[in-house]
C-alpha cells in the first residue's frame, strides 16, 4: 500500500492517507520506526498498527501519569480498563521504568508530603495505605522520619482542636470519640492521651442544653418521675455522669 499524504492530526499524530482509499492514525515514532517517511509504503499492515496500538496505551498511561504520580499498582489497574494482556503490561512497566517514570522512592516521598500538608493522617495510617499499594515497609520507614515528636503532637492538637470548636458532647464522650477518631487516623494511643489529657470542657452549659432538648422531646409522651428517669438515663449515655 502507499501512502499518499500525512496530515497532522494532534500532538505527535498524523493522519495517514493510503492509495486503496483508507486512512491510518498513526504515532509519529511508528512512522519513523518504519521509515514511512521515506519508503512511502506500508508492507506490514498488521505489525505497524499491533506496534502503533502498543503506542497508543503506553501515550494514554503518560497523560495518566501526568494528571499526578502513579504507582505501579494503579498504572496496572489502569491498563486491566483497558483489558491489556499481562505480557503487554509488563512491557509498558519496564519502559516507565527505564525512563525513569515509575520511581518507587519519588512516589512515596511524594505520597508523604502531600498527606503531610493536605490531610491529618498519622504515620501508621499512611504506612498501612503505602503497603497496600505494593511498597516495601523499609522503604516506606526510611520516608516517615518526617513525622516528629513536634509534628505528630502538632497534628494531634490540631485534630482536638477542631473538634472543640463544634463540640457539643461530654468531657468523657468528646475524649473517647476523639480518641477511636485519631487511632483511625494513624496516631499512638499514648500520643493521643497525652494531649487529651490537657482538655477541659464547660460541662454545665452543654448539659443544661442537652437536658433541655431532652425534656422538650420526651415530655410529649412521658411526665413525672417516669420522665426524669429517661432524661437522666439519655443523659447519663452521652457522658453526663452528675
Amino acid at each position: 500500500m502507499k501512502i499518499i499524504k500525512y496530515v497532522k492530526s494532534g500532538k505527535n499524530k498524523y493522519k495517514v492517507y493510503l492509495d486503496n482509499g483508507k486512512n491510518l492514525l498513526l504515532y509519529e515514532d511508528v512512522i519513523l520506526k518504519f521509515d514511512l517517511l521515506l519508503t512511502h509504503e506500508i508492507k506490514d499492515l498488521s505489525t505497524i498498527i499491533d506496534y502503533n496500538n502498543k503506542y497508543m496505551l503506553y501515550d494514554k498511561v503518560l497523560a495518566f501519569i501526568n494528571k499526578k504520580l502513579r504507582c505501579e499498582k494503579e498504572i496496572i489497574k489502569y491498563l486491566e480498563k483497558y483489558q491489556v494482556n499481562e505480557e503487554l503490561i509488563k512491557e509498558i512497566l519496564g519502559k516507565l521504568k527505564d525512563d525513569n517514570l515509575l520511581n518507587d522512592n519519588l512516589y512515596i516521598k511524594s505520597y508523604i508530603h502531600d498527606k503531610v500538608y493536605l490531610s491529618l493522617d498519622g504515620p501508621y495510617k499512611i504506612k498501612n495505605d503505602l503497603i497496600k499499594l505494593g511498597f516495601k515497609i523499609e522503604d516506606i520507614t526510611n520516608e516517615l522520619d518526617i513525622f516528629t515528636k513536634e509534628l505528630i503532637k502538632e497534628r494531634i492538637n490540631k485534630y482536638i482542636n477542631k473538634q472543640l470548636k463544634s463540640n457539643k458532647k461530654s468531657l468523657y464522650v468528646f475524649k473517647n470519640k476523639v480518641l477511636v477518631n485519631l487511632i483511625n487516623l494513624g496516631y499512638k494511643k499514648e500520643d493521643i492521651l497525652k494531649s487529651l489529657d490537657n482538655i477541659e470542657i464547660n460541662e454545665d452549659n452543654l448539659k443544661e442544653k442537652e437536658e433541655e432538648k431532652l425534656r422538650a422531646k420526651y415530655s410529649r409522651k412521658y411526665n413525672g418521675y417516669e420522665l426524669e428517669m429517661i432524661i437522666k438515663k439519655k443523659l447519663y449515655e452521652k457522658g453526663y455522669r452528675n
